[in-house]
Formats: C-alpha cells, structure tokens, sequence
C-alpha cells in the first residue's frame, strides 16, 4: 500500500529557507577560507614595538625584541576576505555567471 505523505523540500519549503540554506554555505566557505589565508598576511601586519623604561624625568626606549602582529589589522583581512568570498558569489558569480538574481521570481 502506498501512502501520499512523503515530504519533497522542494515543494514544501519556503524560498527564504532555500537562500538562507545557501547563504550559510557560502558564509562558511568564506571563513574557512577567511581562516585558511590569514597566515599569508601575517609578515604584512607585523610591528617591532618599542619597549620604554622611565627613570625619574628620563626616558629611555629600545626596540623590543621580538616583533608582534597587529590583531586588528589581521581581523579587518579576515573579515575582508569573508566578505569578499560572499560579495563574489552574490554579485558575480550567481548574478552575471548563473544568471539567477537574489532578489528576483
């Protein structure tokens, strides 16, 4: 006996499910790649700090020896690049390449 109650996602959900389903995908590719491509830049974030000792009125400073990386410019690249990846796909490639609007029927 065969019963009519089997669940197709394609006729029963919502589009707003299908495109947040879709941005989330794409959201987590652009971290991992966002995560993945943040080594690369640390060698263009990186400082030598200067380290200063007060005695009585004088100051004396030196360079530190080890230099450090600027976290927040290394968080504006992430996020950056995630941004990127999302803005590449929405506008580029499934608005011109795919040819199927976000917004559009």
């Amino acid at each position: 006996m065969a019963r009519n109650n089997v669940f197709i996602p394609s006729e029963g959900w919502n589009k707003a499910y299908w495109f947040m389903i879709e941005f989330a995908i794409v959201f987590t590719v652009g971290l991992v790649i966002g995560w993945g491509t943040s080594p690369l830049y640390e060698p263009l974030v990186t400082e030598q700090q200067l380290v200063c000792h007060q005695i009585s009125h004088e100051v004396e400073c030196e360079l530190a020896e080890e230099a450090t990386v600027n976290q927040g410019s290394l968080n504006w690249i992430f996020w950056g690049t995630t941004a990127g990846i999302v803005l590449v796909w929405y506008v580029l490639i499934r608005g011109f390449a795919i040819k199927k609007p976000v917004l559009g029927n």
